[in-house]
């Protein structure tokens, strides 16, 4: 019997078990803390979402997040983890109302995952001070999917979710630092390692992305040089400090305008823009076209 054989069992279940707690549509956030559930019967165009570190493992159906040039597709074989906040476009490509997309995001609970790594014997799994990329995806191994599996069943009942549902977090978590990407999860949670700096200052923006930010003083909250922040920033995201706020703020003007209808002017003031001129040019030359008329066509897409 192959591997594939083998893992097929437990997502099948998990796949039922979503069904049994998301009959419609739609993302909920469970009674186990960073537990959240996913469901669409039907595929979507590229919509901007801001992805916050999580890990995503998929259940039935596919989806595909778009990086840049980088395209990283996630299904019932394969997880996505993702070690920072980073702006991207995601579109569910399998779905059907017979079959629909069905998945869990898992925040990272990053000081759980710290507490593990005082208990794990580092000179095992040595961290290096490499610095990687923020978003990895990894196929889902038979210990993963059961332990996932087990993670949803606790929403049976409140006691099991508040009792045993971080019991199971903390075992995933210790599946992810022992499997092949735990040496980038390590060096996002070490504190003395260059991947955690960036992350705290990508956190730092993240919650201050409409305020005048300037990349000297990011440097220093991350204790870098501007130099040496702005390479290592660039390696985890993709982007110049720069190019990531600005990307962020178009992002998040974008989701406002497509999906909670907010009108141009607002959607980009709201992000910090002073300049509404600055604003409708920097959105056409990220997404192709006017804010305006990029609006109206989501809404007639939708």
């Amino acid at each position: 019997m192959d591997m594939l054989t083998l893992d097929r069992p437990p997502r099948t279940m998990l796949a039922k078990m979503l069904e049994k707690h998301m009959p419609e549509d739609g993302k909920v956030q469970t009674s186990v803390p960073g537990l959240w559930l996913i469901r669409s019967a039907h595929t979507n165009q590229r919509g901007p979402v801001v992805y916050e570190p999580s890990l995503y493992v998929v259940a039935q159906g596919s989806k595909c997040a778009y990086f840049g040039r980088e395209t990283y597709s996630y299904d019932a074989l394969n997880f996505l983890l993702l070690t920072v906040p980073l702006p991207l476009e995601a579109q569910v490509v399998r779905a059907s109302p017979d079959e629909p997309y069905l998945a869990v995001r898992l925040e990272l609970d990053m000081n759980m995952v710290t507490e593990l790594l005082m208990e794990l014997d580092q000179g095992v799994k040595p961290v290096s001070d490499i610095v990687l990329r923020g978003i990895c995806s990894s196929r889902l191994d038979s210990e993963m999917s059961d332990a996932v599996l087990r993670l949803v069943k606790t929403l049976e009942s409140g006691p099991r979710s508040r009792i045993l549902g971080p019991i199971v977090t903390r075992e995933i978590l210790f599946h992810l630092l022992q499997g092949e990407l735990g040496h980038i999860l390590r060096s996002f949670a070490r504190q003395d390692r260059h991947n955690h700096q960036v992350a705290r200052v990508l956190q730092f923006i993240q919650k201050n992305y409409a305020q005048a930010l300037e990349v000297n003083d990011l440097a220093l909250l991350a204790n870098m040089s501007s130099s040496s922040f702005h390479n290592h920033f660039k390696t985890v995201t993709g982007y110049s400090p720069l190019q990531y706020i600005k990307s962020l703020r178009l992002h998040e003007a974008r989701r406002m305008i497509q999906q909670e209808t907010q009108s141009v002017s607002d959607a980009a003031y709201r992000v910090g823009y002073v300049s509404a001129s600055q604003f409708s040019r920097e959105y056409k030359r990220m997404f192709g076209e006017t804010p305006s008329r990029d609006g109206v066509g989501w809404s007639i897409l939708r």
